[in-house]
C-alpha cells in the first residue's frame, strides 16, 4: 500500500506557544516550548449537519463546524507548566500553586505530528484554543506490582479572529496541517514557530532594515523620536537609549505599530543638545524564535 495512505501509529513533539495577540490587524504567537511526552491524542471536531427536504426528498445537506476538542494524554506535567496553562496562580518564590476553583487559561497555540505508515508524519498544527482539565490519578503499590497512571489535559481549539487571503477570500483559521508524503510539503522548521499561512518555508534572517536616526547621524533634532526597521515581526525586545556622556538611560517609552517591524522610542522630555546618543539593542526576537546580536546605533544631537 501507498505510504501515503498509511495508519497513524504514533504522535510525538507535542509543543505549546503562547498567544500574544490575535486581533483583525495581527496574529501574533510566541516561539513554541515543549509542553511533554505524549502517549495518546485524539480530537473530535464539533459538527453540525441540517438536511432540508422539498417534495419529499433530502434536497440539500448544510455542514457548520464549531470546536475542536482534543484530549492529551501524557506521562505527566510540572506543577508550574499545568498552572500555567490551566489558569492557575504559581509562586515561584515557594514552588506552590493555588488553585482557588476558577479558572483563566490563557490562549495559546498547539502543534505536534502523528507518525503515518512506515516513514512518514503528519504535522499538525492549532492556532488558538486554551487548555483545561487535568486529570490526575494515582493507585498504591502492591504485590511489588506498579500501577502506572497517566496526566489527561483537555484543549479546545477555536478559529482565529485574524483572517488569511485563502483563495481569494478572508477567512480565519483553526488549524494548519500536511503530510510528508506530500511532495509539496515541507515541515521545516515547523516547531521553530506557530504555522500560519504566512509562515512557510524558511523565514529570512532577523535584520534592522533601517533606523532614523542612522547609525552615526549627526546634527539630529532634540526632539527627535528614534525609529527602527526590522525585516520581520517582533515578538519582544530591549531597547534603551542611553547619554554616552554619563551613561545614564533616557527614560523613554517603546511601542511597536501595528506591522510589528516598527519600533519607535519617545523620550519623556527633549534631548540635550550637542550630545551623542546610543540605542542599545538587546534580546529582539522575531516570531520565528530567531534572535538579533546587540547592536547600537549612535548620533548626536545638534547644537
Amino acid at each position: 500500500m501507498d505510504n501515503k495512505y498509511g495508519e497513524f501509529v504514533g504522535v510525538d513533539s507535542v509543543h505549546v506557544a503562547d498567544l500574544i495577540e490575535d486581533s483583525e490587524e495581527n496574529y501574533i504567537a510566541d516561539t513554541p516550548q515543549y509542553f511533554a511526552p505524549v502517549a495518546e491524542i485524539a480530537s473530535e471536531a464539533e459538527v453540525n449537519n441540517e438536511t432540508t427536504y422539498y417534495d419529499n426528498l433530502p434536497a440539500n445537506n448544510y455542514v457548520t463546524e464549531g470546536a475542536t476538542t482534543l484530549t492529551i494524554t501524557v506521562s505527566g506535567v510540572p506543577a508550574n507548566l499545568a498552572a500555567k496553562y490551566l489558569g492557575k496562580k504559581y509562586d515561584p518564590a515557594t514552588g506552590r500553586v493555588y488553585d482557588s476553583g476558577e479558572p483563566d487559561p490563557p490562549s495559546c497555540a498547539l502543534s505536534f505530528r502523528f507518525n503515518k505508515g512506515s516513514d512518514g508524519y503528519r504535522y499538525y498544527q492549532y492556532l488558538k484554543g486554551n487548555f483545561s482539565g487535568g486529570t490526575e490519578e494515582a493507585a498504591t503499590k502492591s504485590g511489588g506490582s506498579i500501577d502506572i497512571k497517566t496526566y489527561q489535559m483537555t484543549f479546545t481549539a477555536v478559529a482565529t479572529t485574524h483572517k488569511w487571503e485563502i483563495d481569494g477570500e478572508l477567512k480565519p483559521q483553526k488549524r494548519v496541517f500536511g503530510d510528508t508524503t506530500d511532495p509539496a510539503f515541507d515541515p521545516t522548521n515547523w516547531f521553530n514557530t506557530v504555522q500560519t499561512p504566512d509562515t512557510g518555508g524558511t523565514p529570512d534572517a532577523l535584520e534592522i532594515s533601517s533606523s532614523l536616526p542612522a547609525d552615526e547621524d549627526t546634527g539630529v533634532a532634540i526632539d527627535v523620536n528614534p525609529t527602527i526597521t526590522f525585516n520581520n515581526k517582533i515578538v519582544s525586545s530591549i531597547i534603551t537609549l542611553v547619554d554616552t556622556s554619563t551613561l545614564v538611560a533616557v527614560s523613554a517609552i517603546t511601542n511597536l505599530d501595528s506591522t510589528r517591524k516598527i519600533l519607535t522610542i519617545t523620550p519623556d522630555v527633549d534631548l540635550s543638545s550637542s550630545t551623542e546618543y546610543a540605542i542599545m539593542i538587546t534580546e529582539v526576537k522575531d516570531i520565528y524564535g530567531q534572535k538579533l546580536q546587540n547592536e547600537v546605533i549612535t548620533f548626536t544631537t545638534g547644537a
